[in-house]
């Protein structure tokens, strides 16, 4: 491999190390990734000078190991349909097809080489938009382990929720785990700590690209730092546009600490202290051009104004708008501002988890007219969000989950035949199922069933991203519950 390349990978950790400990020793296709979030700086250098490829097997196979396949097409980020295409120019004369043309692509990829792949890339998704955009204001990564109780009691919060901390109490957390680490026993996870691209909406937005097959985008901001090159490295990996992302030279990406207990319940804790975001005047119509969904997060309520002028922008466009109630502080602090959205009629999708959807009817309930609603009930919850949008989903955690669309109302049971490792990511992937079913015109009780399987597959693993392994077995839970497979490429409805 080239010389400036290697030394780009060298530069560039494929892990964050936590304080008082070292980093882990980056595989090859970890270092790959690593490669390709800095290798671009380095060929810039080069200008146009051809470079030399590394295209043995040793180094293709350990590029396709971080990429996934599902039913016989391996699954690259340049986009869904990448491979078929390669395939069609075989038959064509083109030359760029057949296994052959398939591994240079991936070890160019690997190396930070464009090599012409990167512009068609550009091409397509301009010919062909994205059918899901995210809106995430900060780029976020994550700091995932299980730890023992005696942790999270001291950690300040309530247990199970997400709150902001300063950047000494995120240190000090993050300092702490080294010595309250409890052994993971998964196929998925091979290191106590995990560290990776997070946040809600790229978590949704990542399972739809990365394994379900819908071209997707994300608008955001993040930083030049070795933070946000791997939060771009990582969502590029999963075929996500990063077009609409921003990137802020010499600016600081967030980061959270994930503290999951024995039994799999996370404990968020966000510093978003210095780090880079979105504001509402930087949006444009643009942002949301060409989409049929729009994803958005209770968290974007932290931004002045951020949330409603998205949504005004996307609606402009004929956008639809899915939101996640996204924590029960979220609901409790901006409770004013996210019933004036839900009021507007703008929501379409709303999806709440047992602790939100009662933090909502609490503050209903206290008033005059609302008094019958009974906060302990997830139906009284159900219909009270229905009354607002299209569509409403209140999960339920290992009891599955409760629909409504219309005067059409679902319970779906949880899948009984997983392992919890750890819930986070839980509900931003049942989502990704959800949305999935809605595109591909699914009944409602199926795209329960499909969100039931996308969530029971991330548990499988530490942190909100599915593994491979989660993705195997979730190709066996829908042939299980007779839902149709996932195809590549996806046929949108």
């Amino acid at each position: 491999m080239d010389a400036a390349l290697e030394s780009a990978a060298s530069r560039v950790p494929t892990s964050l190390p936590l304080p008082s400990a070292a980093a882990p020793p980056p595989t090859a296709a970890a270092a790959a990734m690593g490669a390709m979030a800095e290798g671009g700086a380095a060929i810039a250098h080069q200008q146009q000078q051809p470079v030399a490829i590394d295209t043995s097997s040793a180094v293709v196979a350990a590029a396709k190991s971080s990429f996934p396949s599902h039913n016989g097409f391996s699954h690259h980020p340049f986009s869904q349909n990448f491979v078929l295409d390669a395939e069609e120019e075989e038959e064509e004369g083109g030359g760029g097809g057949g296994e052959g043309g398939s591994d240079a692509a991936v070890a160019a990829v690997a190396a930070g080489v464009d090599y012409g792949y990167g512009q068609q890339q550009q091409q397509q998704q301009e010919k062909c938009p994205p059918v899901v955009v995210g809106l995430q204001p900060v780029a976020l990564v994550d700091h995932v382990a299980k730890v023992d109780w005696s942790l999270l009691d001291a950690v300040p919060g309530e247990r199970g929720g997400s709150m902001r901390v300063t950047t000494e109490e995120l240190d000090h957390i993050l300092a702490e785990v080294n010595t309250h680490m409890l052994p993971v026993v998964s196929s998925s996870s091979s290191s106590a700590v995990r560290t990776l691209a997070g946040g809600s909406v790229a978590n949704t937005i990542r399972g739809l690209a990365g394994g379900l097959g819908i071209r997707t985008s994300l608008v955001g901001v993040r930083g030049d730092d070795e933070r946000g090159q791997m939060f771009a490295a990582n969502m590029k990996m999963a075929g996500v546009d990063l077009s609409r992302l921003r990137e802020v030279r010499g600016g600081r990406t967030a980061q959270c600490a994930c503290l999951v207990d024995a039994e799999g319940n996370r404990t968020m804790r966000p510093c978003f202290l210095n780090a880079v975001g979105l504001k509402a005047e930087e949006l444009s119509k643009k942002d949301f051009r060409g989409a049929q969904w729009l994803v958005l997060n209770g968290y974007g309520f932290y931004g002045t104004e951020l949330l409603e002028t998205a949504v005004q922008h996307a609606k402009q466009e004929g956008v639809k708008i899915s939101m996640d109630l996204a924590s029960f502080e979220v609901v409790r602090n901006f409770r004013p501002r996210l019933m004036r959205l839900l009021e507007s009629g703008n929501v379409d999708l709303v999806f709440a988890n047992e602790d939100e959807a009662r933090e909502l009817i609490k503050g209903e309930e206290e008033e005059e007219e609302n008094k019958d609603l009974t906060p302990s009930s997830p139906e009284s919850s159900l219909r009270f969000l229905a009354n607002y949008c299209e569509r409403a989903v209140v999960m339920l955690g290992a009891k599955g989950c409760i629909a409504r669309h219309g005067k059409e109302m679902v319970r779906v049971s949880a899948i009984r035949e997983t392992v919890t490792v750890d819930t986070t990511g839980a509900g931003d992937l049942f989502a990704s199922g959800f949305l999935y079913g809605i595109l591909n015109n699914l009944s409602l009780e199926d795209c329960c069933k499909m969100g039931c399987c996308t969530g029971g597959a991330v548990v499988r693993g530490l942190g909100g991203e599915i593994a491979e392994e989660g993705w195997q077995w979730m190709h066996q839970q829908l042939i299980a519950k007779q839902l149709p497979p996932i195809r590549f490429p996806i046929r949108v409805s």
